[in-house]
């Protein structure tokens, strides 16, 4: 139910009912962005979003977050080119505070000096940062490439130089001209009554000042008369390219098609852009489509990470595979496939109030129309395939194309084989677009997608020992048609051979590649054919398969589900693809530095022990995997008392269970895999240093931790709570007062024979030693003080709310009750966490405190400057 009304002051607002969970969410979408901004406010946007959450008229620095998520509940924002968006995800019980920080975060920012000034120093960290991204340099690259004159192409972040000098004034000034009743949509989603909330509402939010709207003339693109290639060079060893053709705004009637054309070229395992070159050429190590269409004219992008020698070639396959596009209609089950998978979309975002939130926002904000999405699909599903190759040989032209190229590597010779690339396409383009339409390709096809109609069957969980011996637990529940199944085997990295590091890793990429009766390319169709998602996984500890699909197509998913238990077949061929992309990915770490900080971490503290192992292996470990070593470890693992499900949702419980009596009852007895590793004891603390020319420094600091069984590990969540969160210890501390960096925050890893306590942050190198004694001063107080009964309160709110908003999706139930079953805990344990939490003191905190802080630690840091003497 929808009820959509207007204040007086100009605000509209949107009130939207589910009561699948006791869950609110509270949205605010403001109708202005950086687009909206001249080139000496650049990033403004994005700086008042940190600003109004540091003060108001009724809330101090700090008190905003301590408010909401000292009720159970999760804030943050966003902004974008076009808006910028501040939410609340909070429990009924407690929505007034939902609407309370909102009104006031939006209503009566204070924009105090000393906070702005604070404040600017954590964007220029954020903009830092970003610029040891490769995937935010090759964005920007692309943005700049294609828009000369519109403000898409300044980064929404906007520039150092702009956040340093920006006065109060200017920030003032702004917010007075665009945050205006009248340029913001209040959306609330969930279990409200809106009666209740319209009188709420109105107190709330009707106060607000009815500023005068300065509407924006965005500067106009000039039209795009011939291809544009940019390369350039960057210290990283990803390389990232883009083709960009000029596509048009999310409001024209060409979009749908655009859309469902993105989805059939490259969007899903088995999309032609990843089939050709992901999977039967193996040249890529990633490869997707996508439309961006705002509210001004976007465009259409292939986007894809590979090797520099393996550019020519990508190059050739995008062009076979986009002039095949514009030569020959999709056929009538690629359409069929696309069409199902948009309106499946629609259910699967009905899962959570903040995807229900989100859905009304942006319909709202980008067609003023909130129910636009029911439109939408009816325009997809009318889509043709004549409509397809008509959008593609109108905007896939010669003229419209930007190429962008970030590489480490040879700039000329990229350039060279870019336009060698271009000049060919342009001949391919004008010889596929006089191929005939055929007159079958003007017909619809008809999406076998049907809206669950499931019936409930009772919602009790039943616990099951198949007559295989595997275990099984079921837990029905009908809010919507959503079925997540999932299989989970001891194993992991416990379970390698020493000289087999990164089977795992390499079993998780090749297990759901194929079946006995399936092929890799017939799999894949079959799976996005039901608009469902089938993979496997491997940690340290385990090992296992994911489904989630829909209740319509329950069926059919259950088989192939079931199949790749009975027969899972491994080839050699996929095997030497995969460790061909191990191998790369080993070989890119260097872009990650936080990730080989956290390596560098566990290595040290967990010594011999396998948690101190990189899931990826090492290149030489992954050069002498084979397809046998894989065999044989699945051999090992997949047994049947070392077998484990859960099947959540919309499920018929006979039918599984028949199922997987069938799927297990061949399957090796074996043994449950409980055997223990005994994790060394650090005898003194260890310090290790990585230098990494980044503009940044990313330092963990941290302490062996506990076991999943260990009692006192609701204690530690509280710690964590404690320090963690816009109202933690961390953030206010070493963000908000020493403006230290962007990001902070504590780290915990649980395993079964070990895991780790400490913290992260990723700063300035001359701020790293500062921010290693800030930590260690925050640790010290929570060993020499009791945590103030308020705080515990506080905290204990924010892990239950984060523990109940995130099981309103099926997925996360079901992985929640197999992992406590597979771990030695009771399978309900995740439905009386709160209980368990709500019985811990600050005698217990303090306890715990003490015993970790009191050991040796690691520190580990990897940067361009070590942040101790």
């Amino acid at each position: 139910m929808f009820k959509k009304f207007q204040l007086k002051n100009g605000m509209t607002v949107l009130l939207v009912e589910s009561h699948k969970s006791p869950v609110v969410s509270v949205q605010m979408w403001v109708k202005t962005g950086s687009a909206d901004e001249s080139p000496k406010e650049a990033g403004i946007s994005h700086f008042i979003e940190h600003l109004v959450f540091k003060g108001t008229k009724k809330y101090g620095v700090g008190e905003i977050a301590r408010t909401v998520e000292g009720s159970g509940g999760e804030l943050n924002a966003y902004t974008s080119f076009d808006q910028t968006v501040f939410y609340v995800t909070i429990s009924k019980a407690f929505s007034d505070v939902g609407l309370d920080v909102i009104s006031e975060m939006m209503g009566f920012p204070q924009f105090d000096e000393t906070e702005i000034d604070n404040e600017r120093e954590v964007v220029i960290e954020e903009i830092k940062r970003g610029q040891d991204s490769p995937h935010r340099q090759a964005s920007q690259l692309l943005f700049s490439s294609l828009y000369k004159k519109h403000p898409y192409g300044v980064p929404v972040i906007g520039f150092e130089k702009v956040i340093r000098s920006v006065k109060k004034s200017t920030l003032v000034d702004y917010y007075h001209r665009r945050y205006v009743p009248e340029n913001m949509t209040l959306v609330v989603a969930g279990d409200l009554d809106p009666k209740e909330f319209k009188k709420k509402i109105q107190d709330k939010f009707g106060a607000f000042e009815p500023y005068k709207l300065k509407k924006v003339k965005r500067h106009k693109e000039e039209k795009q008369e011939k291809s544009v290639v940019k390369v350039k060079k960057a210290d990283f060893k990803d390389n990232l390219l883009y083709l960009a053709w000029r596509a048009p705004k999310v409001d024209h009637k060409d979009v749908p098609a655009l859309d469902v054309l993105a989805l059939i070229m490259g969007q899903g395992e088995s999309s032609r852009l990843n089939q050709r070159l992901r999977i039967d050429e193996s040249l890529v190590n990633y490869i997707g489509s996508s439309t961006f269409t705002p509210i001004d004219p976007g465009f259409f992008a292939i986007s894809t990470s590979l090797n520099f020698e393996n550019l020519e070639g990508t190059l050739k396959g995008i062009e076979q595979v986009v002039t095949q596009m514009l030569a020959e209609p999709v056929d009538k089950l690629e359409l069929q496939k696309a069409i199902i998978n948009m309106e499946a979309d629609e259910s699967y975002s009905l899962e959570t109030v903040d995807g229900l939130a989100r859905k009304v926002g942006t319909y709202t904000h980008l067609f003023d129309d909130y129910k636009y999405s029911e439109k939408f699909l009816k325009q997809i599903k009318q889509t043709t395939a004549e409509d397809v190759i008509k959008v593609a040989r109108k905007y896939l032209s010669p003229e419209k194309l930007t190429v962008s190229f970030l590489t480490s590597e040879d700039v000329d010779a990229a350039k060279k084989q870019i336009r060698a690339f271009v000049k060919s396409f342009d001949k391919a383009y004008s010889k596929a677009k006089k191929s005939k339409i055929p007159e079958a390709a003007k017909k619809k096809v008809k999406s076998s997608f049907a809206k669950n109609k499931a019936k409930s069957a009772g919602s009790d969980v039943q616990k099951i020992t198949l007559s295989s011996g595997a275990t099984l637990i079921i837990r029905p529940s009908f809010e919507t048609s959503v079925i997540s199944a999932r299989a989970a085997l001891r194993g992991g990295l416990r379970a390698e051979p020493q000289d087999r590091v990164g089977v795992t890793e390499l079993l998780s990429r090749t297990w759901d590649t194929q079946t006995a009766s399936k092929d890799e390319k017939a799999l894949r169709e079959y799976i996005d054919g039901y608009a469902s998602s089938l993979g496997a996984f491997g940690g340290r500890n385990t090992v296992g398969l994911s489904l989630s699909t829909l209740s319509n197509f329950s069926d059919p998913m259950a088989d192939v589900f079931c199949e790749m238990l009975q027969q899972p077949k491994v080839e050699d061929g996929i095997i030497q693809r995969e460790k061909k992309q191990m191998s790369e990915q080993i070989n890119r770490r260097d872009d990650s530095p936080a990730q080989l900080c956290i390596l560098n971490f566990m290595q040290k503290l967990f010594g011999d022990h396998p948690y101190a192992r990189d899931p990826l292996g090492t290149s030489d470990s992954v050069d002498h995997l084979s397809s046998q070593d894989v065999s044989s470890y699945l051999s090992k693992v997949l047994t049947r008392k070392n077998l484990n499900f859960v099947v959540a949702g919309a499920v018929d419980p006979d039918h599984w269970v028949k199922k997987l009596e069938e799927a297990t009852a061949q399957l090796p007895e074996g043994r449950f895999l409980d055997d223990r590793f005994q994790a060394p004891k650090l005898t003194e603390s260890q310090k290790v240093y990585l230098e990494s020319k980044k503009e940044q420094s990313h330092i963990v600091y941290g302490f062996p931790g506990l076991t999943f069984t260990d009692q006192e590990r609701y204690a530690l969540d509280l710690i964590q709570s404690v320090l963690a969160g816009q109202g933690g210890r961390l953030f206010l501390e070493l963000r908000d007062k020493a403006s230290l960096a962007y990001s902070v925050s504590p780290i915990k890893m649980e395993g079964v024979d070990a895991g780790y306590f400490g913290a992260y942050i990723g700063c300035s190198p001359d701020k790293g030693k500062k921010a290693l004694e800030m930590m260690q001063i925050e640790f010290d107080r929570l060993c020499d003080e009791m945590v103030p009964e308020d705080e515990l309160e506080r905290s204990k709110k924010y892990v239950i709310g984060r523990h109940d908003i995130e099981l309103q999706k099926t997925s996360s139930i079901a992985a929640s009750m197999l992992f406590d079953h597979v771990y030695g805990l009771p399978y309900d344990d995740t439905f009386k966490y709160a209980d368990k939490v709500q019985a811990v003191t600050p005698k217990d905190v303090q306890s715990l405190a003490q015993k970790i802080f009191a050991q040796n630690s690691v520190t580990s840091c990897v940067g361009p400057l070590k942040p101790w003497s």
